[in-house]
């Protein structure tokens, strides 16, 4: 079994043990190091490509949202979940826009956390009860949405892909459904976000709503 390598970026040492006692059980789970600041999660990501990143939002000199949006851009098959006590709608609405996957509140159960590590390695977003409804209903009012750009062409292909991604179908099961591998599904997300000027799964299952590729 393939395993998930997680990289921890937490500028406080006993929640990084916390999480490190929390995981180890998991033998699926490795953890493949850890980050105190913004630049050092920068230099860990590139040198170790990480699957997952657990990261704190509130971190010093540069926020964790802004650590997720470089990491996101310049490495997009790795995925950020953060881990944090900060609950404000406003920045939970920033943080998925810069690109993150996953949403855990440490005053979540354990479990929690490792639910999510696993549902985000598989390309699903983790979002649950007061924090998806938040982030749900603020997403869809902003700005940004409204600028999202229409009458683009994209392939046949990818109207398939966006659709199943949308409905929550993960990278697995799209290609399952597809008959393509999980690598052509990515290389086809990656080309959607490319052609829209999209930086996040989140922003392109706003894009198909709006363009009524899906319907809610």
């Amino acid at each position: 079994m393939k395993k998930i390598r997680i990289l921890i970026v937490e500028d406080h040492e006993v929640v990084i043990k916390g999480i490190k006692t929390l995981l180890e059980p998991y033998d699926e789970l490795e953890i493949v190091g850890y980050a105190l600041d913004s630049e050092e999660a920068m230099r860990k990501t590139e040198e170790l490509r990480p699957d997952i990143v657990i990261m704190d939002i509130n971190l010093p000199e540069v926020s964790g949202i802004e650590v997720t949006e470089m990491i996101t851009s310049q490495y997009p098959l790795c995925k950020v979940i953060y881990y944090t006590s900060h609950v404000d709608e406003e920045m939970i609405t920033r943080g998925f826009e810069a690109g993150a996957y996953g949403y855990v509140p440490k005053n979540f159960k354990p479990q929690e956390l490792i639910e999510a590590i696993h549902m985000v390695n598989d390309g699903q977003k983790f979002m649950k009860g007061i924090v998806s409804e938040k982030f749900i209903s603020s997403y869809l009012k902003s700005e940004k949405e409204k600028k999202l750009k229409q009458d683009i062409p994209l392939s046949e292909r990818e109207m398939e892909v966006l659709k199943h991604m949308s409905l929550g179908l993960s990278n697995k099961q799209i290609a399952d459904k597809l008959f393509i591998s999980i690598r052509t599904v990515e290389t086809h997300k990656h080309n959607l976000m490319k052609k829209l000027n999209i930086y996040s799964t989140a922003e392109l299952v706003i894009y198909a709503i709006q363009n009524n590729i899906i319907k809610i």
